[in-house]
């Protein structure tokens, strides 16, 4: 009709207007629309929200963070949090139980081969539409919430990194985004840690969903494993990892309604499916991320996604033993989900992920996984306190030897790639630390131990590898096959070939301590070098106006590291019995002589005098020196701010100095250049003309990129903290001997002023 076709028109109109604009016109749009009328614009908007057809971008939820647009920031979480516009806007659509079609081609390829081959859970029966034509799913039935869910989880698959330089910043600096921020609140909401939450919206259209019995996939094979007896113990509510398959046989016993016993299966499944199509869409989509097929590797924000989805569901699960809601059959089953996934989806995520200091987002989600007892309601209680390490409790020896291989082969998996690590880079050390200190836990090497031991048949404990790659080719079309892209012959993790592997690992962090200790006495040695050639005015002026210089910065951060993998090695050591006596671990390592450096070596190049190519230099030994002598060099004043530093005056003297620079540039560089005094007391006041570089690793290979910056006034000095606390003190002393503050602080300009002056004319 034509007044649909008016409403439509609108609608496009408003999703064009700026976003906060856009946000603010749709809120009072869907308030004042009748039902009808929402339905018919509802998977269009959808589809604007995550770029389908359209900007890839979509709304910007994956580039959008507290730091980079604030505004922007709190009102799109306000608009689609859980108690925003858009969720009253997808609970007011059920009242109708209208369906959308999506198609499946929207979906991932194992997804999709997944429901094909029928092996879709019950989940998933009351959704799927069969095409009569081709005898295949066609397309997925969904309400309103489901709808937006299932596009919510899709949208994280986007690899916006590889074509957007806001995303690819963010992928790199790890900054936290709207959509990280909606999957966390979603989460905590709809799979709660505790029994008694509220999942918000409460008041909605309660019968969406025919009464069913919660789904309970049988995710492991019914057989009983081979080679050790599971005693029924570890078999408890919060650690089902092999009992999924016979929960179904309760019937609808499990769900019972949160306010009473008696209560029947619609109420129970008015309460629990929202939790349900969350925790399914969001574990079958996001760990059935083809890995190995895609061409681009996921963004580091999906992995900390996916992170946050193993914690939330280690809280959702071990609460099961305290729940008697319609959830405890939700709980009991969702570990389970992960478990049949996860392996596999780890595997793929090392063999491909670069060896840099953002291999922590791969490391921080696989600790997750293999510490349950992390996400528990007692530790929750001290998670103020840093010391607090939660005990191991018995009840999580069923998920220990049930994710046995996670802990084990996973481990082996990583080895190497710590192997190849720069630990002259703090977050790489830092990386290592938090793997060492894993298996410094209370008895958890033992239990690992006394479990690889118990299995004499098997190099895996109680699930091989052999039988996830049979589980990952179930979810392929038939015609295809699932290659491991791990070696399957590994040693056990407590063997004597491992043990030696373990000390010849040691024996290379060893060195790398050793060489980074050496780097700091060069350092320090250079630095004091500096100082005495520079005497004791210029020190005394530096320290008191001046800030840190590019070197010690770097002393800081490189004297950190020493200490941090001594630990590692110290924790390594006591975890597989390697004696610290073959290893290198001298403290003060003696002075060893170091040649002049030569002209050719300093000016070492591997062309020839006419520009050609010599390949006679390109020696591995010589390209690892040329590669180690590759350090970005950046702009004084752009360095991040010091702890010395006040944050507020550093943003503001900068602003300050932009804007001379911009405005009187070229006389400031005129100045600089000049051969007379003026010149020369330019040199001493102005930051002198540099080449930044750095590296740009957009493209997948890592470029240097480098920028002319040309002398330049440079205020930041003035905000550090000596540089105040002496300002501060010719202010008190002016007023203590002359009745005035201002005498004070001209006294200390005339003493910088005729230092920089001597500096002129002797330097």
């Amino acid at each position: 009709s034509l007044n649909s076709f008016t409403f439509q028109s609108r609608v496009l109109t408003v999703l064009s207007l700026p976003l906060l604009e856009r946000l603010q016109k749709l809120s009072i749009l869907f308030d004042r629309c009748s039902m009808r009328q929402i339905q018919e614009i509802f998977p269009h908007i959808v589809h604007s929200i995550f770029g389908i057809n359209g900007n890839p971008l979509g709304w910007g939820l994956r580039t959008t963070t507290l730091e980079n647009n604030p505004l922007q920031f709190q009102t799109l979480h306000q608009f689609f949090g859980v108690c925003g516009h858009w969720m009253h806007l997808c609970h007011r659509l059920l009242a109708d139980q209208c369906k959308f079609e999506l198609d499946i081609g929207l979906l991932p390829a194992k997804f999709v081969s997944m429901l094909q081959a029928g092996q879709n859970p019950m989940f998933y029966a009351d959704l799927i539409n069969i095409d009569p034509m081709r005898n295949q799913v066609g397309t997925l039935s969904l309400n309103a919430f489901d709808f937006y869910v299932i596009h919510f989880v899709l949208y994280a698959l986007q690899p916006l990194h590889s074509i957007n330089p806001i995303a690819m910043q963010i992928h790199n600096v790890r900054s936290k985004t709207v959509y990280l921020k909606l999957v966390s609140e979603y989460l905590n909401n709809y799979l709660p840690l505790f029994p008694d939450a509220i999942i918000e919206p409460v008041h909605f259209s309660s019968g969406v969903k025919a009464p069913q019995p919660l789904p309970a996939q049988a995710l492991q094979p019914q057989r009983q494993p081979r080679y050790l007896k599971i005693p029924s113990s570890f078999r408890n509510g919060g650690n089902v990892s092999g009992g999924g398959g016979n929960l179904n046989t309760s019937g609808g016993s499990g769900n019972t309604s949160p306010q009473s016993s008696g209560a029947t299966a619609s109420a129970a499944r008015a309460y629990a499916w929202r939790s349900e199509s969350v925790l399914h869409f969001f574990v079958d989509i996001w760990l059935r991320y083809d890995i190995e097929s895609e061409h681009h590797l996921p963004s580091s924000d999906f992995v900390r996604g996916v992170r946050t989805l193993v914690k939330q569901i280690h809280f959702f699960a071990n609460g099961a033993q305290q729940d008697h809601t319609s959830l405890c059959s939700l709980r009991k089953v969702s570990l389970s989900m992960v478990k049949a996934r996860i392996y596999a989806f780890m595997c793929g995520l090392i063999d491909r992920w670069p060896l840099d200091s953002s291999l922590m987002v791969v490391l921080e989600l696989w600790l997750s996984y293999i510490q349950p007892w992390r996400y528990t309601m007692a530790a929750l209680n001290h998670k103020s306190s840093l010391a607090y390490r939660p005990p191991i409790s018995p009840s999580f020896d069923g998920f220990i030897i049930d994710n046995l291989i996670m802990y084990t082969h996973i481990f082996m998996q990583l080895l190497p790639h710590f192997g190849r690590l720069d630990y002259t880079v703090y977050r790489n050390s830092f990386m290592l630390y938090r793997l060492a200190m894993m298996f410094a836990q209370h008895d958890l090497v033992d239990r690992l131990q006394r479990y690889e031991r118990l299995n004499a048949g098997s190099s895996y404990g109680f699930d091989s590898p052999q039988r996830q790659v049979t589980m990952m080719n179930k979810s392929h079309s038939p015609g295809s096959q699932w290659n491991p892209v791990v070696n399957s012959n590994l040693p056990k993790m407590f063997s004597e070939p491992m043990q030696m592997q373990m000390e010849s690992f040691l024996l290379l962090i060893s060195m790398a301590r050793n060489s980074v200790l050496r780097e700091i006495a060069a350092l320090r040695n250079e630095i004091a070098e500096k100082q005495r050639r520079e005497g004791f005015l210029m020190n005394f002026f530096i320290k008191v106006f001046g800030e840190s210089t590019q070197d010690e910065v770097t002393l800081r951060e490189l004297s950190r590291i020493p200490e941090v993998l001594r630990q590692c090695i110290d924790a390594f050591c006591r975890t597989f019995n390697v004696d610290q006596a073959n290893l290198s671990m001298h403290e003060n390592l003696p002075e060893e002589p170091c040649p002049p450096a030569s002209t050719t070596a300093q000016k070492f190049s591997f062309f020839d005098s006419s520009h050609s190519l010599d390949t006679s230099k390109l020696t591995p030994h010589q390209m690892s020196l040329n590669a180690s002598n590759m350090q970005a060099t950046i702009d004084p004043a752009m360095l991040p701010i010091h702890s010395n530093e006040l944050k507020l005056l550093v943003k503001m003297l900068h602003t300050i100095a932009e804007r001379i620079n911009k405005k009187y540039g070229s006389q400031i560089e005129a100045f600089y250049i000049r051969n007379d005094f003026c010149g020369k007391m330019a040199r001493q006041l102005l930051y002198a003309p540099m080449t930044e570089q750095w590296f740009d690793k957009r493209s997948g290979n890592t470029v240097i990129c480098e920028r002319l910056v040309p002398p330049r006034i440079c205020l930041r000095p003035l905000a550090s903290m000596p540089a105040l606390v002496t300002i501060t003190l010719a202010l008190l002393l002016g007023q203590l001997l002359w009745s005035s503050p201002v005498v004070g602080l001209f006294l200390l300009g005339c003493v910088c002023m005729v230092y920089n002056l001597l500096m002129a004319l002797f330097c």
